[in-house]
């Protein structure tokens, strides 16, 4: 008889294989960097970045981070830094609160903590804050984005750090929409270089987001109460939730057994299955979990993002515009089919207990 497979095991023996070399579906080759890693990424969609309040809030989230993650930490990128230089080692970059209180509310939001060796190198440890200005903030419906991530040998070690991460968060942000879930971090300095690894593993696995998320959050096309995607953990504010249904609404469609959900203070985060998917079976590459939560929440997804990378350089592999599209619906299922697809879910997936989920589930 076999051994059992353990993950952690083999991502402790060979962490390398989670990583892709920079440029490596680009025209001019592989270059000397890490151009995409696989993690376990969490993105929160909020508003008032540019508010004392807020951004002590972003501070508090980071200390909670730092807490999993100082001892990797190694780079700091900043986008226009009012003081001081756009890249520090982490070493000898002032305290995140120090940078924030010499900041004027104008002055953008952009923080990128790394791990990675190399500068330009993408990282599984990942904190990145992009802040509205404060002046655009007040001219209308401007969002501001937080998005962290945990290598996958943690999750595996520590399976309910992260969903504590992203819901203490949450608590503190209030986000208007978020997710959470399998996601390759690019590198920072090189993402153009690196989004067709991002397209190339996404047509492959279903359960991988895609896009940057502070790039996405201003343009017109994200603007209605809608979003973008269901994952692991998919976080909606009370006015989305209520245009589901509402909390009773959705738990006459999501079995208990295999979807739980949590107050987070301004609406629900919903947890789809006892852990993260980066795709189903060899039946079907689409994750029963966020195939049912898709159907049930598919009403409130966007229509279209326009884009979800830049333009292609020479034919090479993006998703924009159709291809984009098609993304958003890459889980969808005929309406007939989803009886099938329960009774896969309760055939086939574990159920949740007090191993993969927190206390105070509503």
């Amino acid at each position: 008889m076999e051994p059992e497979f353990n993950v952690a095991e083999e991502l402790a023996k060979q962490p390398h294989l989670l990583e892709i070399p920079g440029h490596l579906l680009m025209k001019c080759g592989r270059q000397n960097y890490i151009g995409a890693v696989l993690c376990l990424r969490g993105t929160l969609y909020f508003k008032d970045a540019h508010t004392r309040l807020v951004r002590e809030a972003l501070c508090q989230c980071f200390d909670d981070f730092k807490r999993l993650a100082e001892p990797y930490l190694t780079w700091v990128w900043r986008e226009e830094p009012p003081q001081g230089k756009p890249l520090s080692a982490y070493a000898e970059a002032k305290p995140l609160r120090d940078m924030m209180e010499v900041m004027d509310e104008d002055d953008l939001l952009s923080f990128y903590y790394l791990s990675g060796k190399q500068s330009n190198d993408a990282s599984a440890w990942l904190f990145n804050v992009f802040g509205t200005r404060g002046w655009k903030a007040k001219m209308g419906d401007e969002i501001s984005t937080l998005e962290f991530s945990v290598p996958l040998l943690y999750q595996e070690q520590n399976p309910l750090s992260f969903l504590r991460l992203y819901l203490d968060s949450a608590r503190r942000l209030a986000p208007e929409q978020g997710y959470a879930g399998h996601a390759f971090n690019l590198s920072v300095t090189n993402r153009d270089g690196n989004e067709p690894t991002e397209a190339f593993m996404a047509a492959r696995m279903p359960g991988l987001d895609v896009g940057t998320a502070g790039l996405l959050a201003n343009i017109p096309e994200f603007k209605p109460t809608k979003i973008k995607t269901v994952s692991w953990l998919t976080l909606l504010d009370q006015t989305r939730l209520e245009l589901v249904g509402g909390l009773e609404g959705l738990r006459t469609q999501l079995p208990s057994s295999h979807f739980a959900f949590y107050d987070y203070g301004s609406g629900v985060v919903i947890q789809a299955g006892a852990y993260p998917y980066l795709g189903g079976d060899a039946e079907d590459p689409k994750p029963a979990t966020y195939v049912i939560l898709n159907h049930v929440l598919k009403g409130i997804r966007y229509e279209t993002v326009g884009s979800l990378h830049g333009g292609s350089h020479d034919g090479e592999l993006r998703l924009v515009d159709w291809s984009a599209d098609q993304w958003l619906k890459r889980l969808d299922v005929d309406t007939g089919d989803i009886p099938s697809w329960h009774a896969k879910l309760l055939r086939d997936e574990p159920c949740l207990d007090a191993t993969n989920t927190l206390p105070g589930r509503l």
